[in-house]
């Protein structure tokens, strides 16, 4: 199973990757994506693309490596780079957002000259999570094939100074003079300190000038901030850096270190250079602290590089992070209620579930079972009878105690499926054995229903007729209805007659094509569909009209019964456990990437055969209905974290924009390179899917490459 769980606090794990040849750069038209997973052709135009939470991970480190500390793919602990240089290419903490990197400027990797063969991505994780949590976070490289004008290289401060106790202002200073030839222009830095640090700054000293690189609170989002100010260090300049403490609650010395007991005084300074020079620095670019010159800074570094900055709330709710610097509850999906009855009511077959505001509807099928007696040879149900028990509960959840309000639908449905509540409290809802669809209001205990679309008990594939239609779902432009068990397409209807607006897909495993349309949900924006198409394996995110936006996919499943959506995450549920992925697990995709971020699991039996799945309005409740033979089971999941943004696609901006470095250069070609985690396998697998070009991707591209697969046991 491909995920990593945390075993301790302050747990360290690495991935090692094989660099192509190639540059890490935004200055690409199209490119070829590499996941461990499947295969994919975008545009796009950025250079590091993080996918990961400060709930789960501390922080993220990239190295380029000649060679890596071990043979093996994957390992455990601080190790990262074996012989030879070693080369900081990225890194990432308290929610950083991705990072654009100038026109014409690239990290080279691959070459011969530029002593980097491996990647390898080093991840900290604070603590254990709470629940059976897997974790997939990364790091996407966006990549071209052709030379900018200025490579990219990033020189780290570092000190190893312990911090003394009992100090309102501690600052630990680094110094370098730089000896080099060639000319260095910043443009971008980076701070990083553990829960003590409040400011960490940057300067030079230039002809008896000083003049900032940097300066900003390690406390906020760890991105790399741009550089607009143009600066440029020859040879000769004192470079120095400094990180201001508080240790006024401390009683004993805190030593530098990896562990969150400790501390770290880093700045990461991203500086380009003429790709027709020398590498400036062929044997990696680190200050550890130059004595000569200590005296110097000490005397002459400017007063504002040592100041509090202006509190920024914004900021800090947005890098919040997780435990063992100075938090207590760890992140995980807790497993609060695997319910078989509710309310003295025994649950039959968990179809389908919506919300009236706070409070959980659950479509339930009583006593009728689908099975294979169900239907006959032409999908016409059998028992032609309606179920004569409340398929529909209407339920109050306070902490894990539930409470029946509400029963609803005797004797009008006759294999429940799907269902949908808007905000005025009209209920939609797909019946597979009637082969309808249908509109209802709520009138006392008892449901009057407004209108209902489809031939009862008759399926057909026409425009009047739907056949085991499955998943509905009500925006501001009708309804949609995911139709389905026979039928390869998606129904608009009008909400507020029932008629038919619209359709739209076709059967295969393209863009926009379906093998069973199970489920359909909107974005959070209520602007875009999410399909899940369940025999392809797959959630496709679809407009209105059925163009084709994206698609979460992965090897780790080969069906999807289920999605929703809360804020900027996916959810997604197989139905049935796959050989070679074992038990069934709840897949977290992160939404505009079609990425695959966490996984999560029941902790007392595994799941069954789980049905459908939805997230509570606040996003902090995961809901799942099981259809297992004989144990018909709603699941109750809540997320466990410190609060704060759980997006990732804030609006939270650069304070500057990035300046071009020169004359535009891009490649007809690229590649992107993502790096994830394995726990029991880990394999560098690529999977390439059939798919033909987007309606955001009309292009013809004249070079794939594909990879081998290589598993390693841990």
């Amino acid at each position: 199973m491909i995920g990593y769980s945390p075993e301790k606090s302050d747990d360290y794990v690495a991935v090692a990757r094989q660099a192509p040849e190639g540059y890490i750069s935004n200055d690409i038209i199209f490119f070829s994506e590499f996941f461990f997973f499947y295969f994919r052709v975008y545009v796009i135009s950025v250079g590091f693309e993080p996918l990961a939470h400060a709930d789960r991970i501390h922080h993220i480190l990239l190295y380029g490596c000649t060679e890596p500390a071990h043979s093996k793919a994957f390992w455990r602990g601080g190790e990262t780079c074996g012989f030879g240089p070693t080369h900081i290419l990225y890194a990432w903490a308290r929610n950083a957002p991705s990072l654009t990197l100038p026109r014409n400027v690239g990290f080279s990797v691959g070459h011969e000259n530029d002593g980097i063969k491996y990647f390898v991505m080093q991840v900290h994780y604070a603590q254990p999570f709470a629940g059976d949590v897997k974790d997939f976070s990364g790091v996407t490289l966006h990549m071209s094939h052709k030379r900018p004008q200025n490579l990219a290289m990033v020189l780290l401060f570092v000190s190893g100074e312990s911090i003394p106790p009992g100090r309102n202002q501690v600052q630990i200073n680094t110094t370098c003079e730089y000896n080099g030839e060639i000319e260095l222009h910043p443009f971008a830095f980076r701070t990083h300190t553990h829960a003590m640090g409040r400011v960490v700054s940057a300067y030079y000293k230039h002809e008896g000038q000083w003049t900032k690189i940097g300066v900003r609170n390690p406390q906020w989002p760890q991105l790399f901030e741009s550089i607009t100010t143009n600066p440029v260090i020859r040879k000769g300049d004192l470079m120095a850096s400094t990180c201001r403490f508080d240790s006024h609650d401390k009683t004993t010395k805190t030593a530098m270190g990896s562990m969150g007991v400790n501390e770290m005084c880093n700045f990461y300074m991203m500086f380009y250079y003429d790709a027709t020079k020398e590498n400036p620095f062929p044997r990696g670019a680190i200050c550890y602290g130059n004595t000569e010159r200590a005296d110097e800074m000490r005397r002459e570094y400017p007063k504002e590089g040592t100041q509090l900055l202006p509190s920024r709330p914004d900021l800090e709710h947005h890098a919040h992070q997780s435990s063992s610097h100075g938090l207590q509850i760890p992140f995980g999906i807790v497993e609060e209620g695997a319910f078989t009855s509710i309310g003295g009511v025994k649950l039959g077959q968990v179809a389908g579930l919506t919300f009236q505001e706070n409070n959980l509807v659950i479509f339930h099928r009583a006593g009728r079972v689908w099975n294979q007696n169900t239907f006959d040879h032409y999908n016409v149900l059998m028992d032609k009878n309606p179920i004569k028990d409340d398929v529909i509960l209407i339920v109050s959840i306070t902490g894990n105690e539930t409470r029946i309000l509400k029963k609803l639908g005797r004797n009008k449905f006759y294999l429940p499926h799907g269902i949908f509540m808007d905000k005025e409290g009209f209920l939609y809802t797909t019946d597979v054995g009637a082969h309808t669809v249908a509109k209802w209001r709520i009138s006392g205990d008892d449901l009057e229903q407004v209108w209902e679309s489809g031939v009862k008990l008759l399926p057909d594939s026409d425009r009047t007729h739907f056949c085991k239609p499955a998943g509905v779902v009500k925006t501001d432009e009708g309804v949609f209805v995911a139709d389905g068990y026979c039928n390869s397409r998606v129904v608009q209807l009008d909400a507020e007659t029932g008629k038919r607006m619209y359709e739209f897909g076709l059967p295969g495993n393209g863009p926009a094509q379906f093998n069973l349309p199970h489920d359909v949900v909107t974005t959070s924006t209520g602007g875009h569909l999410l399909v899940a198409d369940r025999e392809n394996g797959r959630v496709q995110e679809l407009s209105n009209r059925g163009d084709f936006i994206m698609e979460w996919t992965s090897r780790l499943f080969s069906n999807i019964y289920s999605s929703d959506v809360s804020d900027e995450s996916v959810y997604m549920v197989p139905g049935r456990a796959d050989r070679e992925s074992g038990p069934i697990y709840v897949y977290i995709g992160r939404a505009g990437t079609g990425l695959i971020e966490y996984a999560f699991a029941p902790t007392s039996r595994p799941f069954g055969q789980p049905h459908v799945l939805r997230v509570s309005p606040d996003g902090e409740r995961i809901f799942v209905g099981d259809i297992d033979a004989g144990r018909s089971t709603l699941w109750m999941f809540r997320r466990q974290h410190e609060g704060g943004s759980s997006s990732l696609h804030s609006s939270y901006a650069f304070t500057g924009a990035f300046r071009s470095a020169s004359t535009a250069a891009t490649g007809p070609t690229g590649i992107l390179i993502s790096l994830a985690f394995a726990v029991l396998v880990v394999g560098f697998v690529v999977i390439r899917r059939r798919r033909a070009a987007s309606t955001r991707v009309h292009a013809n591209f004249d070079k794939k490459v594909r990879m081998h697969a290589a598993c390693f046991e841990v």
